[in-house]
């Protein structure tokens, strides 16, 4: 699936400056600043920070933003661009500049976006004339994938909000009722499988997948977990689960977040994505992961903390509860709740406990 995912072909300074909205999923304002994080050639992932008015321009503030972001990238980068938007653009790029050329070992670049127009910054010529962005690889990149960034930040968040009732997606009932009569690893083992087929899929879900796995996510924290894990290095799947968030009805939608925000978060998603999806949340799982990208965390401990055989293992046992329920659900030794079913048979009169030792219950 790596193979197929689509790229961008950026052969020139205006040409990447240009393509840096569809980067990070909407256009930058002027008083923000893009941090890309490259790894000899390769582009590795951006951060955006708001420069606001009350935290002035000084260089201990873009020293402190530096450190959350350094943290974020790890050693995945080892060369960052900061691109400065606005009138302010040029002097933020460079406190920047400076913030991670004093706190790291790698390559930095400054440059600075204003009116749709580049200036690059060198340290021995200062900032360079004045070039029109060239949109190319960006338009290429969304006719591809279909997908336009958004116009702001708070344009770009809307995307991330549930959709309305009546486009919720639900199980039939026999379905739902035979989905949840199956074991623990029987029913992970049909929502990694709706997953799988999502993410390869061009239109994405089905309403059923959608279901099925919000079904899973809900019936155990074991299932979620393995789900989880089922995302580690494939951000298309976790793009999934945001969607199966988006989609799924109301009553598991809380579920939903804490494992899709979590997806967002080990994939290095969005914090734009991971902020609005755990406003539907209260869980733990959720709060961590909003708690470690707004505090810049490389998700790679956790990823590496990971073990596919343990959380294989906890299904296992869930497996044998389920069975064990089961069993003693439908022992005759134990009253029924459903008064559809058949009850314990009474014993007939003259019964005596000791009459027939070989059949006997009382022992």
């Amino acid at each position: 699936m790596a193979d197929d995912t689509p790229t961008m072909r950026i052969t020139t300074p205006t040409d990447l400056a240009g393509a840096v909205p569809h980067m990070v999923g909407y256009q930058p304002d002027n008083n923000q600043i893009a941090i890309l994080g490259f790894h000899g050639p390769h582009y590795i992932g951006a951060a955006v920070h708001t420069w606001t008015v009350d935290l002035g321009d000084g260089p201990a503030h873009a020293t402190e933003v530096t450190d959350h972001i350094a943290r974020a990238f790890g050693d995945r980068a080892n060369s960052y661009l900061a691109i400065g938007y606005g009138p302010e653009g040029p002097e933020r790029a460079l406190l920047f500049h400076d913030a991670f050329t004093q706190q790291t070992e790698s390559k930095v670049q400054a440059w600075a976006v204003d009116n749709d127009h580049l200036q690059i910054f060198t340290p021995d010529r200062g900032w360079s004339p004045e070039a029109p962005l060239e949109a190319t690889a960006g338009t290429e990149y969304a006719m591809v994938t279909g997908a336009q960034p958004a116009a702001t930040r708070e344009d770009l968040a809307q995307q991330y909000e549930p959709v309305p009732e009546d486009q919720q997606a639900h199980l039939d009932p026999e379905t739902a009722q035979r989905f949840a009569t199956m074991a623990p690893t029987a029913q992970y083992e049909w929502a990694t499988r709706a997953l799988t087929e999502g993410a390869e899929s061009k239109i994405g879900l089905t309403d059923e997948q959608v279901a099925i796995i919000a079904h899973a996510a809900v019936t155990s924290v074991h299932i979620r977990d393995n789900l989880l894990a089922d995302v580690v290095g494939d951000s298309i799947k976790a793009d999934r689960l945001v969607d199966a968030f988006r989609r799924c009805d109301d009553a598991r939608r809380p579920d939903m977040a804490d494992l899709a925000a979590a997806g967002q978060y080990i994939t290095q998603g969005s914090t734009v994505a991971i902020e609005g999806i755990t406003r539907h949340t209260t869980g733990s799982l959720g709060r961590m992961a909003r708690q470690a990208a707004s505090l810049g965390l490389d998700p790679q401990p956790l990823i590496d903390s990971i073990d596919r055989s343990e959380l294989r293992d906890r299904l296992t046992m869930a497996d044998r509860q389920h069975y064990r329920g089961h069993v003693m659900g439908h022992s005759p030794l134990l009253s029924n709740p459903d008064i559809r079913a058949p009850t314990r048979p009474t014993p007939r009169t003259g019964y005596q406990p000791g009459q027939h030792p070989g059949t006997s219950l009382d022992r």
